[in-house]
């Protein structure tokens, strides 16, 4: 016993350790805090590149991953051992998103809600959690989700576009009863520049990546130059729609035209709130004068960008 004494004195006297009405303290003689550190600190740093669990041991983690990671809180801990006040440091360093996501049921207190499962970092971001040390409901908190520069690089902001040129037209089939036909304009032949993979050139549909608030933009040119016989349009409205495939849909904005003749050009845009997974798309509608049934649409366009989270 007495050994042991000794040793912790010795390390006391070493290290500058002080304790002062129940207060300690490390190069001081006057902890003012629980903990007084009169010096620099130093906690663990990890780099990672692939999914995994966050340990009781980890503080830092840089993510330098080339595709999609996922790392996983902790689960609560009821009684002796919560880690109540615990933090977590997250650092996306590399090119790919990562997810950060509670244990379980639990959820992440983000401020916008009851909580949500996981957050998405992406490229050049950083998030600071700290542990409520509740059992249920949102465990954990998000002090901070910041970028690494004043503004965000374009894949940061998820950048997507699709064209085509006026050579290819796409086939539409046209209103012929009281009940308006929308089609989806898709981009089979287009050009895409397509930021974490959100387009699909085959439907047409930009799928948000992660939850928050995009700016849409979308043309096109309705032309029945090459409709056998070169049928006017008794009307003819261009969209863009929210989770298209849903019934029924949501229609963000419209741009309509009454008896343009056999062309007719459309321009929309909105900004729309998503969900992690929600779609936008383009879609028009037309009538006839002879009721045919169908028109084409060709030089069609959407883009946009998230704006905000």
């Amino acid at each position: 016993m007495r050994k042991s004494l000794f040793f912790v004195a010795l390390l006391a006297g070493v290290y500058g350790i002080k304790a002062q009405t129940g207060n300690v303290g490390i190069n001081t003689p006057s902890p003012a805090s629980t903990l007084t550190v009169n010096g620099s600190f130093a906690a663990t740093y990890k780099t990672v590149t692939a999914s995994g669990t966050v340990g009781a041991d980890d503080y830092y983690m840089a993510y330098n991953g080339t595709g999609i990671g996922t790392l996983t809180l902790p689960a609560a801990v009821s009684g002796a051992g919560n880690f109540a006040g615990r933090t977590y440091h997250f650092k996306n360093t590399g090119p790919g998103i990562l997810t950060i996501a509670a244990s379980g049921g639990e959820l992440i207190d983000n401020q916008n809600g009851p909580g949500v499962s996981s957050i998405d970092i992406p490229s050049g971001y950083y998030a600071f959690l700290v542990s409520k040390g509740t059992l249920s409901g949102t465990t954990w908190e998000l002090v901070l989700f910041s970028s690494s520069n004043s503004m965000p690089s374009v894949s940061q902001t998820y950048l997507f576009s699709s064209a085509q040129q006026n050579a290819v037209k796409q086939n539409c089939i046209a209103t012929t009863g009281s009940a308006w036909v929308k089609t989806e304009i898709k981009y089979p032949q287009g050009m895409s520049i397509n930021t974490a993979n959100g387009v699909d050139l085959s439907t047409g549909r930009f799928t948000a990546p992660t939850e928050g608030y995009y700016m849409v933009y979308g043309s096109a040119q309705f032309d029945n130059s090459e409709v056998a016989g070169q049928p006017a349009f008794a009307w003819c409205v261009l969209y863009l729609v929210k989770n298209f495939a849903t019934t029924p849909n949501n229609q963000l904005v419209q741009n309509y035209h009454t008896n343009p003749g056999i062309f007719a050009s459309g321009i929309v845009s909105a900004v729309v709130h998503l969900n992690a997974g929600e779609t936008v798309s383009m879609a028009s509608a037309a009538q006839l004068n002879n009721l045919g049934a169908q028109y084409q649409v060709t030089a069609t366009s959407i883009y946009g960008y998230k704006i905000a989270n």
